[in-house]
């Protein structure tokens, strides 16, 4: 029942596009001859899927790193409130800052919601005062730390 449940949240998938996305979300290097065998198509099947899911830009295939492994230590959420004119402008130049990981449109008191990623308070502390402060347009800020991450999922077919 569950199982049924889970695959009708997705009816734009077919069965075979289905068993695809979730075999590659918990492996991306399994074999299209396991998946095609653990779906009772044939491996060329299973190729043209993949190729054409991409094509459509429902499926990427990337190498996800650990932040803390790569020396990324500390990590925040940043609430930015804009001046409304000036909004497309702030996007723009949050786009080139390299610590910015994330840039969310969000509704409420703050118009963007960001997750920036450096290596110590410091660099926190330098890249909020050198470069997001310096940024013509912001208003107001919010500086949330991630304490500790509970979940972190890029299962989103479930």
């Amino acid at each position: 029942m569950e199982e049924k449940f889970r695959r009708s949240l997705y009816p734009e998938l077919d069965d075979t596009d289905y068993g695809i996305i979730r075999a590659l979300q918990q492996n991306a290097r399994l074999p299209f001859t396991q998946i095609a065998k653990d779906l009772g198509v044939t491996e060329k099947t299973i190729r043209m899927r993949v190729q054409q899911l991409q094509d459509e830009g429902t499926l990427s295939l990337v190498g996800i790193v650990n932040p803390v492994k790569a020396g990324l230590h500390v990590q925040a959420i940043i609430q930015i409130a804009v001046e409304a004119e000036k909004l497309d402008e702030v996007v723009a130049a949050l786009n080139e800052i390299v610590e910015i990981r994330l840039i969310v449109l969000t509704s409420g008191d703050y118009q963007l919601f960001t997750q920036v990623l450096v290596r110590s308070y410091e660099e926190l502390s330098e890249f909020l005062m050198k470069k997001l402060y310096k940024v013509p347009g912001i208003v107001r800020t919010n500086v949330i730390n991630e304490l500790k991450i509970l979940k972190s999922k890029y299962n989103f077919v479930r």
